[in-house]
């Protein structure tokens, strides 16, 4: 007898199960660190003289003036020789007293001194006529630091000085001395409103 063949069941076919998409562990975030601004180094002022007292009246303050031709002239002189204020130190000839020197001002925590200050030359028109900045940097020595000359100043009017990027590392304090070098009494400088800044 022939024997009839049964096909094998057909089976539908079962599709494995598709796993979900796994994430990966999340990472914790990471601080991103702030960066400080870019910043200018700033001055910070250490002394100033505009030569008068907090009444309004002529003043060396703590400065020490050199003797006769250094004077303080006030807001009656006839030639308005002060610029901010009532009172101006007046510098004159190119003697032994033609200076003014200022109080002891402490550097040890800066690096750079500036000396900021406005001046008005009269009768300062020769050739050997200047006015010059001194620096002491151990409480006794100065040192020449600028000299103004008759070539490069205008008579007459007020003009601003600017003296900066004066080393004082190795200092522990500093003294500035303005000193005149004019060729009679009547060749003189007039200087207000001194600023002494360190960084």
């Amino acid at each position: 007898p022939t024997v009839a063949h049964s096909a094998s069941p057909t089976g539908t076919s079962t599709a494995s199960p598709t796993k979900g998409p796994t994430n990966s562990p999340t990472d914790s975030p990471t601080d991103v660190p702030t960066l400080a601004p870019n910043t200018e180094p700033v001055w910070e002022t250490i002394g100033s003289n505009g030569f008068e007292d907090g009444s309004g009246d002529c003043s060396f303050n703590s400065w020490v003036d050199g003797g006769d031709d250094a004077r303080l002239i006030g807001p009656n002189n006839k030639w308005s020789n002060v610029h901010w204020g009532n009172c101006a130190l007046r510098l004159q000839d190119d003697s032994d007293t033609s200076t003014a020197t200022s109080e002891t001002l402490p550097v040890a925590n800066f690096d750079t001194l500036k000396v900021t200050f406005w001046y008005k030359p009269r009768r300062m028109t020769a050739s050997s006529e200047e006015f010059h900045l001194y620096i002491s940097k151990d409480g006794g020595n100065f040192a020449l630091e600028h000299t103004w000359s008759s070539a490069e100043i205008t008579d007459g009017i007020y003009q601003q000085g600017i003296v900066d990027n004066i080393d004082v590392t190795n200092a522990s304090d500093v003294r500035i001395r303005f000193m005149c070098n004019g060729d009679s009494n009547q060749d003189r400088v007039f200087i207000d409103d001194v600023a002494m800044e360190a960084m």
